[in-house]
Order: structure tokens, then sequence, then C-alpha cells
């Protein structure tokens, strides 16, 4: 009998078991699935204890100025925070929102990610390009037709800017119509040099860094037809701007302006690359002062050894004339 009554008895009270307990199971099942959102049925977990640190909902382009609005999550209509214990906090992280806000970040910042101080320039920045542009320096947009090798180059990246000019040969080749016991001597040495073949290489751009990368813009081209009238086109230019010293800005708008041959020469990005390294220029061979090579770097092609001005003595131009017949005669110089 008493088996029976308390077979009765659980019987009885198994449904009030169950039904919760698949209640609970269906409820589990459908968050996981992401049909229901526990924190509005009001379960909200216990944040007891734990730290509010904020974080960016959407990623932020750099050289932007924070405000409350890139910090508001829109679908969860609340700022975008994280919760953290004590422990889990570096020195590094900013908590307090009075340090985020105002500031101008250096990077672009990705979504879901916290904020350090690393992120941003110092107090007082301006937004936008100016930012990123180093104090002391100067910034220049230029176009990636008008400089090879910027392509691929990153914002903090350095280079530098190497311009070369060809000499012309035939003008080259008048000026070595020389005279006198040395114009044999000279009109050698040219050909074993190869002097006609020579050109002028400019470092205009020293430790230069870029500022914004590679960048398409639509530019409007206006023109003319005999039946439409004018027409407004635009074509699409890529530029790119960098950081340069004040007094380069003079020598690149130069060598722009008179179509040399703009190379660009990536640094390393290692932390112990020394900054104050130069990259030397090359000045081509002249029969009259040798081969004048700067910072004493390799002779150029064609010369053998060391620097070529210690092998060729200076020269000077002698006009002798002797009645009607004019003569230019070279002559080396006494030191």
């Amino acid at each position: 009998m008493r088996n029976s009554a308390s077979r009765r008895r659980w019987n009885l009270f198994r449904p009030a078991i169950l039904f919760p307990l698949i209640f609970v199971g269906v409820l589990a099942l459908l968050w996981a699935l992401g049909a229901i959102d526990p924190i509005r049925l009001g379960l909200k977990p216990s944040m007891a204890g734990l730290i509010r640190v904020p974080m960016s909902p959407v990623a932020i382009p750099a050289y932007t100025k924070v405000s409350r609005d890139h910090l508001w999550d829109a679908q969860k209509t609340q700022l975008s925070v994280l919760y953290l214990r004590r422990e889990q906090i570096s020195p590094e992280m900013l908590t307090d929102i009075k340090k985020i806000v105002g500031r101008v970040l250096n990077h672009e910042k990705a979504a879901g990610y916290i904020f350090t101080d690393a992120d941003f320039f110092p107090p007082g920045t301006r937004p936008g390009l100016v930012a990123g542009i180093p104090p002391g320096k100067r910034a220049m947009r230029v176009d990636a037709e008008k400089v090879h090798g910027l392509y691929g180059l990153m914002p903090g990246d350095r280079f530098d800017l190497v311009a070369t000019l060809p000499i012309d040969a035939n003008r080259a080749s008048q000026g070595l119509k020389l005279g006198g016991v040395y114009g044999q001597q000279l009109d050698l040495q040219a050909r074993m040099t190869n002097w006609q073949k020579q050109a002028t290489v400019r470092v205009m751009v020293q430790n230069g860094l870029i500022v914004e990368p590679m960048t398409t813009r639509q530019v409007p081209v206006f023109s003319r037809t005999l039946t439409q009238g004018p027409i407004t086109r635009t074509k699409p230019v890529q530029e790119i701007v960098i950081a340069v010293d004040p007094h380069e800005v003079a020598h690149l708008t130069e060598a722009i302006a008179v179509d040399a041959e703009i190379s660009c020469v990536p640094r390393s990005g290692r932390p112990d690359d020394p900054e104050d390294s130069r990259t030397p220029d090359l000045q081509p061979w002249s029969p009259f002062s040798g081969a004048m090579v700067a910072t004493g770097g390799p002779p150029p092609i064609g010369v053998a050894g060391g620097p070529a001005q210690a092998m060729v003595p200076a020269l000077t131009t002698i006009e002798s004339i002797s009645g009607t017949k004019r003569e230019v005669m070279a002559a080396p110089v006494r030191r």
C-alpha cells in the first residue's frame, strides 16, 4: 500500500518538475540561436564588482576627433562598453570617457576594441589631415604618376625621394671639342667613362613620411565640342599625401615641374633604424673636375676604383687667339 501511495504522489509531482525544466531548456535553445535576448526579457546578468570600459562600436577613421556619437551603439541604444574585472584592466586602458571624447585618433580604430592613450595624438591636436603632419614638417599632395614607388606604403612609413635628370648627349659632345695638348686626353677619358650616358641624381626628400596612403579622386575636365558645346567630364587621379621638411618643398616642386624621373626609396620600418642616415646625391663625371660623388660614394658606371675625383686632375679652359684663329684649349689647374 505504501509503494502504491508513493507512486501516485510521484506521478502527481512529475509534471510540476518536468515543465519548468523543459521551459528553461527551450529558453536556452532560443537564446543560443539568437531568437530571443535575455536582456530585453529583463534577465540582465549581474555586473556587481565589474568596471565599465568604453569601446568603439563601429570603425572610426584615422585623424577623427572622437565624440559621444562614435561611442553610441545604435542597435542596443546605449553607450558601447565592456565590463571587465579589475584584474583584467591594464594601466594603459582608458576607463574614463572624458579622456576619450575630444581626442584625435592617430590611426583607424576597428570596431569592438577598447581605447588606450597610444591611440591618440597629444591633446590639442586639430582633427583632419593636418593631424598626421609631424611638427616641423610640411604636407604635399603628389600625383602617383609623377612619383613612382609610393604604392603600398602606409601612414607612418618613411622614405626618400630621388630625382634623375639625364644629360643631353649632343651638348656634351659639343663641349668636348677642345684643342691643345689635353684635347685628345679629354676625348679619350670621355669615351672611357661613358660621359655622354650619365644622369644627375639628386635626393629631393630625406626621411619623408606618409600622411595619407594612395587615394583616388575624380577631377573635373572641361572640353568644348561643336555639336554639344562645353562638356564637363571627370578623370580619376591617384594621389598620396606626404610630409617633407620645409626646405624640400621647393626642390620637389622644381623636380616635378621639369618632368624629372622621381623614384621613392622606402626606409626600414624597424625601430633600430637610424633616422639621421642620409641618402647621398650623385653628380655626373666632368672632364674638368672628375667624378663628383657626394659623401664619397661609388663612382659612376664606367669608372673603376675609388672616388674618381682623385683619378683625374682638375682642368680649366684657355682661349688662344693667334691672328684670326681662335681656339679653346684645356689646361690643368695648379693647386
